[in-house]
């Protein structure tokens, strides 16, 4: 009906169905800049993010799950001299310890997915999948359901689990405006007891967007480089993040209410080519992180933008939107 009655550009609309055919439903939340796609029954992720613009899914990213061929990666390179050979009989790696670098994910690639880590975690940590999960918020599913106002719509989903054994109750809500390029999203943490802080980030992965190359660049608020898609990052108090992909016309700002900690590296995954095995960029992770302490009642709240435009320059902090944030 949205689209029926307002202009091209200036509807949103939202949808229940099993897109994915898990048995499960899941919410199309769109309008006509982007379409999104969430999994409450899975961590209540954003498993598909649309930029109608330049029609690509910035969510295309990939679980990266044991392959036959790792265990010939882990055993080493070897020698083949007896003549022909096919890429399944010899073992040559175009670039050294590769053998370091293969690596599985325990859950998918995706975003909105909701940690707790231990406090002194590192950046190299996380990337290596060192880092111990001391929640149960990832994959275990969420209720959720949908808040209407004018010219827009909202997604709220919410789980009463556990952080270090500690009951807490998390909430989220994801608001898409008519005519909007952002994903205003809230986090509000209930039950935090007073004596203590926690170690909380939610996970972003953004594919499609390659590593070394000079047009595929992190910036800051001053529209300044930060280093290519593949750099590995740790940034303190932040309230901006930007990257870009000149080739694709991708510009994705990240912007947040109060002071923000952010990892951001590589996903790369062992490959086997016929030239041999090989390191290849699979996404970009960005996680913003904080040490969480409740208020007198226990609460804790952020907000942020995730913000799709199909630019080719980056922009300065001073053309982001406002924060308009609903509250719970």
């Amino acid at each position: 009906m949205d689209r029926l009655t307002n202009p091209a550009d200036e509807w949103v609309d939202v949808t229940t169905e099993d897109y994915n055919k898990d048995l499960f439903p899941e919410i199309r939340l769109a309008n006509g800049q982007l379409i999104s796609y969430f999994a409450p029954s899975k961590g209540g992720m954003l498993y598909e993010l649309d930029v109608r613009g330049i029609e690509h899914n910035l969510l295309a990213s990939i679980q990266r799950r044991p392959e036959p061929y790792h265990a010939k990666v882990l055993a080493g390179a070897t020698e083949n001299n007896s003549g022909a050979s096919s890429i399944h009989d010899r073992v040559v790696f175009k670039q050294e310890g590769l053998h370091e670098r293969v690596q599985h994910d325990r859950y998918p690639r995706k975003s909105l997915m909701d940690h707790f880590f231990d406090d002194q975690i590192s950046v190299q940590q996380v990337r290596d999948g060192g880092a111990i999960e001391r929640g149960d918020f990832v994959e275990l599913p969420f209720d959720a359901k949908l808040r209407r106002g004018s010219g827009k719509i909202q997604v709220q989903m919410k789980r009463t689990g556990n952080a270090w054994g500690i009951p807490l109750t998390l909430t989220k809500g994801i608001t898409l405006f008519a005519g909007s390029h952002a994903l205003e999203i809230t986090y509000l943490i209930e039950g935090l007891p007073q004596d203590r802080s926690f170690h909380f980030g939610v996970e972003f992965n953004f594919a499609g967007m390659p590593s070394g190359a000079d047009d595929r660049f992190f910036y800051d608020e001053r529209a300044e480089r930060m280093g290519h898609l593949g750099s590995t990052l740790s940034l303190d108090g932040r309230d901006y993040l930007g990257m870009i992909d000149q080739w694709l016309g991708a510009n994705i700002q990240m912007t947040w209410n109060r002071p923000t900690n952010l990892w951001c590296f590589p996903v790369e995954t062992v490959s086997q080519s016929e030239g041999g095995f090989e390191l290849v960029h699979q996404s970009v992770c960005v996680l913003p992180h904080w040490n969480v302490v409740g208020d007198a009642q226990g609460r804790w709240c952020v907000s942020m933008d995730l913000i799709t435009t199909c630019e080719h320059e980056p922009n300065s902090r001073a053309a982001q939107l406002s924060f308009a944030h609903a509250s719970f």
